[in-house]
Formats: structure tokens, C-alpha cells, sequence
């Protein structure tokens, strides 16, 4: 079966499970390694969008009951900070699906911490979350955020008084837990969607952090348009 769009061609799904990583396929698409990628924050110095710090995940404030990364896109207004969403924080510009001919074959899910939050913000976040990944209405990856490390972030020593670095795994690409043959195509238009929930009763961040600054990354291949 391939999946079409339009009068033009994007991949077959024993393409897609075989990974074929030809950069051009026969003159349809322009394949290549590509990642798509969402902000969850409420850190206004990081974000540089301004915005109050009564919102949630704020610095004191409690975090929200739930997150729904990837449904807001460029140039959107971000409802969790008031702002509107710039390329640093997604390059998504579609909500929950790719325009066509673009599409994503899923090889893994990443989450980072800024290295300026503080460890006991972060373990909030780690304690008291789980994640969904659904294509269509079927969920496809579930789990603890820790389960899905990023592979990526600092790492180094100081000594500076009072200066930490904390990340989710090792900063390695070797230490991220990637999907290979058993990754997940997206096809163009298909909704997808990332839920992330706050189980219990949301707990408050520190009023001496700087509240919540976790980017989302969904790594793998992407089709483009040849030019």
C-alpha cells in the first residue's frame, strides 16, 4: 500500500519500514534524517517572549494537569505563556500533523531539561508525569518521561560555587532508545499527538527556579519536495 497525496507519491509502507534512505527516491521526494521539535516552558527569561509569572509551571506556581506538545505552531499564540510561538521554541506548521509532502518515519522521542532549571523542578516533572504517543486514535508509545532520554546537554565540571548541571540520561546519542526496525511511520495529514500528563495533584515549582523549560524532539526521516 502507498500513501498518496494529491497526485503524488510518498512512500510505500514497506519503504517506510525498511528505512530506504536514498536522498531521492526515483524523482518523487527528497528523503533525509530530520527532527521535529516542541517547548514546553515557562521561563521567560530563557524564552525571551515575556509573559507572567502567575501562569503554570511558573516559578511558585504549580504545573498544569496536562500538556499537549506539537499542537501549537509557529506564529500561534502558546496559551501556556501568553506568547506566540517562535521557531526556537517548535518548527512545527501544522498542529498534530506534517503538510504534505512531508511526513516523519518515528525513529525515537527525546526530552530535555534547560540546564538552568534546578534538580528538585526537574524531579517534580520526572516523579509525577507520564507520557502518550498516539497516530491516529492508537497509542503507539507510552511511559514515564525518564524512559524517553534526549541524549543530549551539558555536561562538565566546575568550580564555581553554586553552579549545577543536571540531564535526562547521558548526553550521547548512544545512550537514547531508538525505535530501528520497529519504528512508526507518520504519513502526511495524519494526526498524531503527544499527551503528557500530571498525575495527581500538580506539584508546585520552586520559587527560586526558573520553572519549567523541557524541549520535545521527535527524531528520524522526513520527505521533502525535490527542487
Amino acid at each position: 500500500m502507498a500513501y498518496t497525496y494529491g497526485n503524488g507519491r510518498v512512500m510505500s509502507a514497506q519503504e517506510a519500514q525498511g528505512k530506504n534512505t536514498n536522498a531521492i527516491m526515483a524523482g518523487w521526494v527528497d528523503r533525509g534524517p530530520w527532527q521535529y521539535w516542541d517547548t514546553i516552558n515557562s521561563d521567560f527569561s530563557i524564552s525571551g517572549i515575556g509573559g507572567s509569572s502567575t501562569l503554570a509551571g511558573a516559578p511558585g506556581q504549580s504545573l498544569a494537569t496536562s500538556y499537549s506538545p506539537f499542537s501549537i505552531y509557529v506564529g500561534q499564540q502558546n496559551s501556556l505563556t501568553g506568547g506566540t510561538k517562535n521557531k526556537k521554541e517548535t518548527n512545527m506548521t501544522r498542529g498534530n500533523q506534517f503538510p504534505p509532502p512531508r511526513c516523519l518515519l518515528l525513529i525515537q522521542i527525546g526530552f530535555y531539561f534547560s540546564s538552568q532549571m534546578i534538580k528538585p523542578d526537574i524531579d517534580k516533572i520526572l516523579d509525577n508525569t507520564y507520557i502518550e504517543f498516539k497516530i491516529d486514535e492508537k497509542v503507539f508509545h507510552e511511559g514515564q518521561i525518564w524512559q524517553f532520554p534526549g541524549g543530549a546537554g551539558l555536561m562538565g565540571v566546575t568550580s564555581n560555587a553554586g553552579e549545577s548541571v543536571y540531564t535526562l540520561g547521558v548526553p550521547s546519542p548512544r545512550f537514547t532508545r531508538r525505535y530501528d526496525a520497529w519504528s512508526k511511520y507518520i504519513a502526511p495529514i495524519q494526526q498524531f499527538s503527544m499527551l503528557i500528563t500530571v498525575q495527581g495533584t500538580p506539584p508546585v515549582m520552586a520559587a527560586n527556579g526558573v520553572g519549567i523549560y523541557m524541549p520535545i524532539y521527535l527524531d528520524g526521516l522526513t520527505d521533502r519536495s525535490v527542487q
